[in-house]
């Protein structure tokens, strides 16, 4: 049920500081920026029905159009490369070519990048996408729809778009009065503003700026032993895995690295190396590159369920198939200097920018080490949570070990260390898993395929097969909002499992995150409602609302508005509405808040 709050104001109302948290609902709509200016920062919006809806700029993506000759020609990446950008794969797509920017960029850089674009010769648009929430960004094209109100209104349609040197395609097919028209030879900067004109001229009945949905159904790779993986896509028991499916319709974890430290690499497996960050490391010699030993196949295999390429059509995908693998390679056999080595390893992949670290290994229920501790070990952990990623702090997994009953360490030794027990496909522990009161979350971890040396593949059992699983969803959440601390993707990840098997979850000390259970910890890891539970912030501060308009998203804070001219400010949040200093909501206008 939605909850309303609408006021009509008599006296102007000031509300400081004021919070007001809302009902639940899943889904996210888009939120929002526009422009008709290379400015990040400008506030914009389109029209709905009638109604004005704001848009939030995505600086990170944009969409040029080109001569057909140069899209249709190898020349394409020429164009990319002059401006250090990454060419996206665009199919139907015609002259229009998708850039995406390197890296996350602030709204100097984006204005700069735009001015340069529209001044290269090679380029006649340049054209915005837009935030939506959690999903993934959408561009826009040069192409825009109008609908008339009477058939006899093409006049009309066609002395302003003559006038405007906009281009009437044709109209659309079984839908009557609807037209398809270009800005491709004019003026306006996008699709959205030439919308936005022609609707506020009141000569039509409605528009549509043609944002570029993606409506292909949720993504499967095209790997061909993807239908073998139970564990990202379980077809006997449907939510007894990762749910990875819907979490790559939001982000496949490009931008963020992933050290996996383990018994080295193949670093000539054709699924793997695509996705293998140029720096590498071997702890056991203390120099680089990482070293691989034929023979050794635990590293590689889960650096394949970590980070297998995407769509490649080559045998399997990992859950964040466009993370960079950082390899830090060890023999992982007892030594003198065993734990100097590793914590060499893992000092080394924080101090060269790994945004998580996972360790698939452990002293074997206390075989070797029983109670007993290193501290040097337990510093290089301890400072990868809390200095890494520039102070944000690394995700560091562990597995929880492989006899059942006991726990692993050192991921039983401090409880910011995502520790990890493992499942069967049908959602009961594995048998071997270890358990106890320092297991944080489970994942399938019995007869997981995955990459294998010298091309090949195979499947293993352990919680080492499961705790890269975790991993990689501690890879997409940091893909899709980089700024969260260590310890709000762990929160994520923990609050969003899923309570499975025939097991009592209770209300724990300790344990905020939600239910547990000493076997199952808070449940199996859920890779999209982790990434949905990490809402992104819209932000609508310092504006003057003089016309009718709506804000939308998962959270959104106000700052410092002010509703005149008879106006109406409707803010939309999924979770939770912010406002922070002045609202001012002057006589005669409206001011409503209300839950999706």
């Amino acid at each position: 049920m939605k909850k309303i709050l609408s006021i009509l104001c008599i006296l102007t109302i000031t509300m400081i500081a004021c919070q007001k948290t809302l009902v639940d609902e899943a889904e996210q709509k888009s939120s929002a920026i526009l422009t008709r200016s290379a400015d990040a920062n400008a506030t914009y919006y389109y029209w709905y029905k009638g109604e004005k809806i704001a848009l939030t700029l995505n600086s990170n993506y944009v969409n040029v159009v080109v001569e057909n000759d140069l899209a249709k020609s190898a020349s394409t990446q020429s164009l990319a490369q002059s401006y250090s950008l990454i060419q996206e794969e665009n199919e139907r797509c015609g002259n229009i070519i998708t850039l995406k920017l390197a890296t996350k960029t602030v709204s100097s850089e984006y204005e700069k990048l735009v001015a340069d674009l529209k001044q290269d010769e090679r380029v006649k648009h340049v054209l915005p996408f837009f935030n939506r929430g959690a999903a993934t960004p959408i561009g826009t094209s040069d192409i825009f729809y109008l609908k008339l109100k009477t058939v006899n209104d093409i006049a009309t349609l066609e002395a302003l778009t003559k006038e405007q040197n906009i281009r009437i395609i044709k109209e659309v097919p079984n839908m009557p009065l609807w037209y398809i028209l270009s800005i491709q030879n004019s003026s306006f900067e996008s699709s959205v503003a030439a919308s936005n004109y022609f609707y506020e001229t009141q000569k039509f009945e409605e528009v549509d700026p043609a944002f570029m949905f993606d409506f292909k159904p949720s993504s499967i790779p095209n790997d061909p032993m993807f239908s073998q993986q139970w564990g990202l896509k379980n077809n006997s028991y449907s939510d007894i895995d990762i749910n990875a499916t819907a979490a790559w319709d939001i982000t496949r974890g490009a931008g963020v690295k992933v050290a996996v430290v383990d018994q080295g690499i193949d670093p000539n497996h054709n699924d793997l190396k695509a996705n293998f960050h140029t720096l590498s490391y071997d702890a056991q010699s203390g120099k680089s590159p990482s070293v691989f030993v034929s023979g050794n196949t635990h590293g590689t295999h889960v650096a394949g369920t970590v980070a297998a390429v995407w769509n490649n059509n080559l045998q399997v995908v990992g859950v964040a198939p466009e993370a960079k693998i950082v390899r830090v390679s060890h023999d992982l056999y007892l030594s003198s200097t065993f734990s100097a080595e590793l914590a060499d390893g893992i000092s080394w992949a924080w101090k060269n920018g790994a945004d998580v670290i996972t360790n698939s290994w452990g002293d074997q229920g206390g075989a070797y080490y029983n109670r007993m501790h290193s501290t040097i070990l337990e510093q290089a952990i301890t400072d990868a949570m809390t200095k890494g990623r520039n102070g944000l702090g690394c995700v560091v997994t562990f597995a929880a070990g492989n006899y059942s009953g006991v726990m692993d360490y050192p991921g039983n030794f401090h409880d910011d260390i995502l520790t990890v027990g493992s499942i069967d496909s049908n959602g009961s522990r594995s048998s071997f898993s270890g358990y106890g009161t320092q297991l944080d979350v489970v994942a399938p971890g019995n007869n997981i395929l995955s990459t294998l040396p010298n091309n090949s593949t195979g499947s293993k059992n352990g919680t080492s097969m499961a705790t890269p699983h975790v991993a990689g969803i501690a890879a997409l959440v940091i893909s899709n909002n980089p700024t969260l601390t260590r310890l709000q993707v762990v929160t994520a990840i923990e609050k969003s499992a899923k309570k499975v098997g025939s097991y009592t979850y209770s209300t724990t000390s300790g344990r905020p995150n939600g239910t547990w259970n000493n076997q199952m910890g808070y449940g199996l890891v859920d890779a999209y409602a982790a990434l949905n539970s990490v809402c992104p912030v819209v932000t609508f501060y310092d504006q003057t609302v003089t016309t009718d308009c709506t804000v939308q998203g998962c959270r959104v804070e106000t700052k410092n508005i002010t509703v005149s001219n008879g106006a109406k400010l409707t803010i939309i949040g999924a979770t939770n509405v912010t406002s922070f200093a002045t609202l001012k909501v002057d006589s005669g206008c409206k001011f409503e808040i209300r839950s999706k």
